[in-house]
């Protein structure tokens, strides 16, 4: 048996003291169902404390204690495989999106974007060199490629999440008082669609705003390349191949992309 294996054995054991107490009359049963519910306690709370920074929107929204049953749930089904807490929670947003809870949809891609987030400020550094944009002068558009900033990510969610949170923020800085019943109110009037978002991380602290359908499109051909060689992220020439919109324009977009510390370099293809 791997070790993974065991461990995966041992928190399943841990997880079903419920049904171990239920059936248990012997004292040593009870002794070691006691000694359990000790780690298991602990487990949790390790947990919810992590879950709690992962997710800390959806945290503040439903309030401590049914996030606690949210996560004591979510590890019976998602037992930890991680030995990094801060990589616990992979699944939380479609386990969200599966149980009967009220705005279970609008909770689920609110952790979505939360773990992006999460994820974006834990990437490693990547180094910035702005001077590279005088290569843009120098060499063809399908002879160059875009080093992007650390972690940057894009997604595609069914709800406005950007608009949802800012919303009850306003609401909270107005009535401090706000309970969970009045977040639930807020989060019923939210329509579900489609929405496009960017996160990245300028100044180490993540960020997000909502994006076109068009430059979402754009942004996916390079998301999931941050870690290959530079010769197989595609051109810039080829990526604007695929973006056939009109409406779409490198022109417009690389000064704002400079700006918001989105871009951190220009580099040659090299070729075997």
């Amino acid at each position: 048996m791997t070790l993974k294996q065991q461990q995966t054995q041992m928190l399943s054991t841990i997880f079903s003291l419920d049904a171990l107490q239920k059936t248990s009359n012997e004292g040593d049963s009870n002794n070691l169902s006691a000694g359990m519910k000790i780690y298991q306690h602990s487990l949790l709370a390790n947990a919810s404390r992590a879950l709690a920074i992962t997710f800390a929107t959806v945290h503040s929204f439903v309030g401590e204690t049914d996030f606690t049953l949210l996560v004591k749930t979510y590890l019976k089904k998602h037992l930890k495989a991680q030995y990094d807490w801060g990589e616990l929670g992979q699944e939380f947003a479609d386990f969200i999106r599966q149980q009967s809870l009220k705005n279970s949809g609008v909770l689920a891609a609110i952790a979505d974007l939360d773990f992006a987030c999460h994820h974006t400020e834990r990437a490693e550094d990547v180094e910035k060199d702005l001077t590279t944009l005088s290569l843009l002068n120098d060499f063809d558009a399908y002879q160059l490629t875009i080093n992007f900033s650390a972690g940057f990510k894009v997604l595609k969610l069914n709800y406005p999440v950007d608009l949802v949170v800012e919303d009850i923020k306003q609401a909270n800085e107005i009535n401090s008082k706000l309970t969970t019943h009045d977040i639930e109110q807020q989060l019923n009037n939210t329509e579900n669609g489609e929405y496009y978002y960017l996160i990245w991380r300028p100044n180490f602290q993540a960020q997000y705003q909502q994006i076109t359908q068009h430059e979402f499109q754009w942004l996916t051909l390079w998301q999931s390349l941050p870690s290959l060689a530079a010769r197989s992220q595609p051109s810039i020439g080829s990526a604007l191949d695929k973006v056939t919109n009109e409406t779409f324009s490198i022109i417009d977009w690389l000064p704002k992309a400079i700006e918001q510390q989105l871009v951190s370099s220009i580099s040659t293809l090299t070729s075997d």
